[in-house]
């Protein structure tokens, strides 16, 4: 499975993108370098981070795509790989 999310509303995360386990970030503060992250449930992240993207898009006031990565790596949903 292969899914993109790219041209986000955030000033921190400029892409996110999923590919079977793993999880691609790309930030803003350094477009060039991209963060892999392994994920043991991939269809239970792109169901929140789905959510976090329409919280965001509906302008809310409690959308972050920043904080939300920030919240699943510091949980170890997200768990870097080096």
């Amino acid at each position: 499975m292969s899914k993109s999310f790219k041209n986000l509303q955030s000033s921190a995360v400029n892409s996110v993108e999923v590919v079977d386990n793993t999880v691609k970030v790309v930030y803003n503060s350094s477009i060039d370098k991209e963060y892999t992250f392994n994920c043991e449930n991939i269809d239970e992240f792109i169901e929140n981070l789905s959510k976090e993207l329409i919280d965001v898009e509906l302008d809310n006031g409690n959308g972050s795509v920043g904080r939300f990565l920030h919240q699943q790596i510091k949980s170890g949903i997200l768990v870097e790989s080096k």
